[in-house]
């Protein structure tokens, strides 16, 4: 369960942008109906995101809450703060070996463009390899290789620029 929950903090991380004067996804508000499945085991979630993904917050059967860079409380830390796939710096490409494919896959009726990048995991250190197929920086869909195991994850439903209820980021006392 911890590598599920590991595996779901990790990809949510890959759209999170931390670098200055840029936004973290391209679109201003969304709705993101989506599931992660390791091994038979399938988390369905329901994403909020807002001001271009400043406020972020995740549903499941109970709520579970994102990072909020702006200081304010938070249910866990981002593992990946730096990755960003808007305009990502140099020192970003080759700190996660990032690669543009150059392919891109219709999603959900988006175009979306192919990554590929690894993360280090444990304090063993060991190698995930991830592929994503992202659109506007917010990842639709993705593959994560850990030796023999993978992590897939993937968007069902989006809904773009909608407006979205302030209470999904308030996070209880």
């Amino acid at each position: 369960m911890k590598n599920v929950l590991f595996a779901f903090m990790l990809i949510i991380a890959l759209n999170v942008n931390a670098q200055e004067n840029t936004k973290r996804y391209g679109i201003k508000s969304g709705i993101i109906h989506e599931y992660s499945k390791l091994n038979e085991h399938i988390t369905p979630d329901v994403r909020y995101f807002d001001d271009y993904g400043d406020s972020e917050a995740i549903t499941k059967k109970e709520k579970a809450w994102m990072y909020n860079e702006a200081g304010k409380p938070k249910s866990f830390d981002n593992p990946l703060p730096d990755l960003t796939f808007i305009n990502p710096s140099q020192e970003i490409i080759d700190k996660y070996k990032l690669v543009d494919t150059g392919e891109d896959e219709v999603i959900l009726g988006r175009t979306c463009r192919k990554f590929t990048y690894e993360t280090l995991m444990g304090r063993r250190k060991k190698v995930i390899y991830n592929t994503v197929w992202v659109y506007q920086g917010i990842v639709l869909k993705s593959i994560m290789k850990n030796g023999r195991q993978e992590t897939f994850y993937e968007v069902t439903e989006f809904q773009e620029n909608v407006e979205v209820p302030a209470e999904v980021f308030v996070i209880p006392e």
